[in-house]
């Protein structure tokens, strides 16, 4: 009688053992996948607020502007001549690249990393300056 009861707890616990060593493998890459996506999103708002940012400016629509941004791990951005790049590549996820050019030279002072920035957007003296605080 005890063996048998002593049998199906060993049982249960082998059943339950291997419940734990796959599902937290697969809830593990689940979190990360989500991870991911959540960045690729924020990526995609920083991307659109900034370049949308920098053309009112450019066209004279605003004299000068001020956003608050969230930017995720894995952005980047430079800027060569009249043209802006948003580039985001982050571990498992194709690079995505955000590329626009303006009627005004660029000089943008890129954040040191992730995190809450405030951009300043600003046309002066012929060329369109981006920086951060």
């Amino acid at each position: 009688m005890v063996s048998r009861s002593l049998e199906k707890m060993m049982l249960i616990a082998i059943g339950l053992s291997t419940a734990v060593m796959v599902g937290v493998p697969v809830l593990m890459y689940a979190i990360d996948t989500i991870t991911t996506t959540s960045y690729l999103e924020d990526a995609q708002v920083v991307a659109a607020q900034v370049h949308n940012t920098t053309k009112q400016v450019d066209v004279g629509t605003l004299p000068n502007a001020t956003i608050q941004v969230h930017i995720p791990v894995g952005i980047m951005m430079s800027a060569e001549g009249n043209t802006l790049t948003i580039l985001f590549n982050y571990q498992g996820v194709e690079p995505q690249t955000w590329i626009e050019t303006y009627d005004h030279p660029i000089a943008i002072n890129p954040p040191p990393g992730a995190g809450n920035y405030l951009m300043h957007f600003e046309l002066d003296s012929g060329a369109l300056h981006i920086t951060y605080s």
